[in-house]
């Protein structure tokens, strides 16, 4: 991550994630809570505190936006990472005003998102629809290769970074995978 975001960017991606990783492993260490929502607003807390760049921002928006959706819940169900991902993607266009295309952790994390709806609304087995998620993560990560940066620092750059792939849509590819492996080894 470091690698790709010297590249277009300023080389820090790499240490964010690991910061804001190492933040939400001791918060979750002992929440003290059992509300699903607010434990995950609190992450989102957390990876702010921890990383306060952009990609920290955006992710912590996004965990705090989740959070949001399931505040007063002890459980939720596989269905309901749907919700989870639909509040997420919304958190991050509140703060980052990006969309789609825009060479962006959006362009993993919508199409990972659209991928486990379409396997609920199929119907498809658990570990399918994981799988078929992280696929499309990977995919959109690696669409902004073609995709021109309208923000962030690749943006700054007179190609807009064409031809180089988004290194904080490859981090949220990377935290899709991890989530999704660490879920299938559960389900």
């Amino acid at each position: 991550l470091t690698q790709l975001d010297s590249v277009a960017g300023d080389g820090d991606l790499g240490v964010t994630v690991e910061l804001a990783g190492k933040a939400m492993v001791n918060y979750l260490a002992d929440p003290g809570e059992d509300d699903i929502g607010k434990i995950l607003m609190k992450c989102g807390m957390q990876i702010n505190k921890a990383s306060p760049s952009t990609f920290g921002t955006l992710l912590a928006s996004a965990f705090m936006e989740a959070g949001k959706a399931v505040l007063g819940h002890k459980e939720i169900e596989f269905k309901d990472l749907l919700l989870l991902g639909r509040h997420a993607i919304e958190g991050v266009k509140k703060r980052g005003k990006a969309e789609v295309g825009d060479k962006t952790i959006l362009d993993a994390l919508v199409p990972a998102v659209e991928a486990f709806g379409e396997g609920l609304a199929k119907e498809k087995d658990s570990n399918i629809i994981l799988a078929d998620v992280v696929k499309a993560a990977k995919a959109g990560a690696e669409a902004t290769i073609q995709m021109k940066a309208k923000y962030s620092r690749a943006s700054y750059r007179q190609d807009g970074a064409v031809g180089l792939q988004d290194a904080g849509a490859t981090a949220i590819y990377y935290l899709i995978e991890s989530f999704a492996q660490s879920l299938t080894t559960r389900i």
